[in-house]
């Protein structure tokens, strides 16, 4: 049985009932929590007995008037105080349209009515408040991580920015119009698709002589894939993967070096690493000896982690990088999870990514930038998706890329997104039909890539 009475009962109006004394007592609590000392516990109750203040401004004001050698920490605390007051009283209010667009969600029909001028519509205004805008055309740009990344680097290189090729595999007779169709220059070195953070983190360490892959090959047919580069075409023998291996370094190398801005785009938090070593792979375990590899799902604590290795190794070699992070908003196409369906698996990765790329981007404030490319897929476009729901459209396409130019280019001018679209599946999967039979008869023929 409760013994609560209605004397016990203290009401906290708007502002504050400053003349209490549950008022007082319990305002002091709260600076004892944030470490007042005995000094400042003592000229804080004596301020309100003798000043008989109205607000944290009032309170402040007499504190000020003593001698500081009498107040302890009293006025560092309560000045804090006064800032957190105001903040609080204040951080909901819509304030000017601009602070409106930044902290009020948008497409509220009841504003568009009342205040027109005030109202923003999602799928035209772009989720962004900072805009540093330090890339020209002239400034070397290059990106890595999950196959979202590869639209990014697509489009980078139809506008004729400076995207860095240091190895190039854009065959000879393909136009470069026609590059957001394929798989081509996807990145400055042919280090292919990295789905999770420690595989960026082992590529970038590999550049600089920090780590090196131990030789392995995994059969795929007839032919041969890197475990740590998912590239095309595969080898077709041991031999080529041996003398592309230290040709990849090098380019490897010289991309980074080469790079002043590096975009991250992280994909993943299921991951698999082999058992021996724990050196993560890029592609799926299904070609693998299973015996070999084991999953692991990453947490945030560990992808922060990863990425301040990645971080550290590339600025201590590339003093100056600028990092641009982005969690890729394509969803898990499979889970391993043996507990949640593929949906909330999905929603647990991107969360994990989400969280660890705000951790990662607070801790390097002059020099790390995070791109909400995920939030303008998943809530700031109409029709972001393909048939398949998971790849990306072109109108998802081409709302990341005006971000970026809003938040990052120099230049504001407006830019073309070429278009393109996902083959339908049919046609997709003759496709590949075609060119393996294709790549069959050139071996038989005795045509080597």
């Amino acid at each position: 049985m409760s013994n609560l009475k209605l004397s016990d009962v203290r009401v906290a109006v708007p502002g504050g009932d400053w003349s209490q004394p549950w008022f007082a007592e319990t305002l002091v609590a709260g600076l004892v929590r944030e470490e007042l000392d005995a000094d400042g516990q003592e000229v804080v109750r004596s301020a309100f007995a003798d000043s008989n203040p109205e607000s944290a401004a009032d309170l402040l004001a007499a504190l000020q008037a003593l001698p500081p050698s009498s107040c302890g920490n009293a006025v560092e605390l309560v000045t804090g105080l006064q800032r957190q007051a105001d903040f609080n009283r204040n951080c909901y209010t819509p304030g000017d349209p601009e602070r409106q667009r930044v902290t009020t969600w948008p497409n509220n029909q009841r504003t568009k009515i009342s205040y027109p001028e005030r109202f923003f519509d999602i799928f035209e205004d772009l989720p962004y408040r900072d805009a540093p805008r330090f890339i020209t055309p002239q400034t070397p740009i290059g990106s890595a991580g999950s196959c979202f990344a590869l639209r990014i680097a697509h489009q980078l290189q139809a506008w004729g920015y400076n995207y860095v090729i240091e190895e190039d595999d854009l065959p000879p007779d393909l136009p470069l119009d026609q590059l957001s169709a394929t798989s081509y220059r996807m990145a400055p070195a042919r280090w292919g698709v990295l789905f999770n953070a420690p595989s960026m983190r082992q590529m970038v360490e590999r550049a600089y002589g920090l780590w090196e892959p131990e030789p392995i090959l995994v059969n795929k047919g007839d032919r041969f894939v890197d475990p740590f580069r998912s590239i095309r075409p595969l080898y077709d023998d041991v031999e080529g993967y041996v003398a592309d291996f230290e040709r990849h370094n090098q380019a490897l190398r010289r991309s980074l070096d080469t790079c002043e801005v590096f975009i991250v785009t992280l994909g993943l938090t299921e991951a698999w690493k082999f058992a021996h070593n724990g050196d993560y792979t890029s592609i799926a375990p299904a070609h693998i000896d299973p015996a070999l590899v084991r999953p692991h799902e990453l947490t945030v604590e560990e992808n922060v982690d990863e990425l301040e290795r990645l971080y550290d190794v590339y600025a201590r070699n590339r003093p100056g990088i600028k990092l641009i992070v982005s969690v890729s908003p394509v969803p898990l196409n499979r889970t391993y999870s043996t507990h949640n369906h593929v949906l909330a698996a999905n929603s647990l990765s991107k969360a994990t990514l989400r969280v660890a790329a705000e951790t990662f981007c607070r801790n390097h404030t002059n020099d790390v930038w995070y791109m909400p490319s995920y939030e303008v897929v998943t809530y700031g476009t109409q029709n972001p998706w393909e048939a398949d729901r998971r790849h990306v459209s072109a109108e998802a396409v081409s709302r990341v890329m005006t971000l970026f130019r809003a938040m990052f280019l120099e230049d504001q001018n407006s830019l073309l997104t070429p278009l393109w679209y996902e083959e339908p599946v049919e046609t997709n999967i003759a496709a590949k039909r075609m060119r393996s039979f294709a790549r069959t008869w050139a071996r038989r023929l005795g045509v080597r890539r």
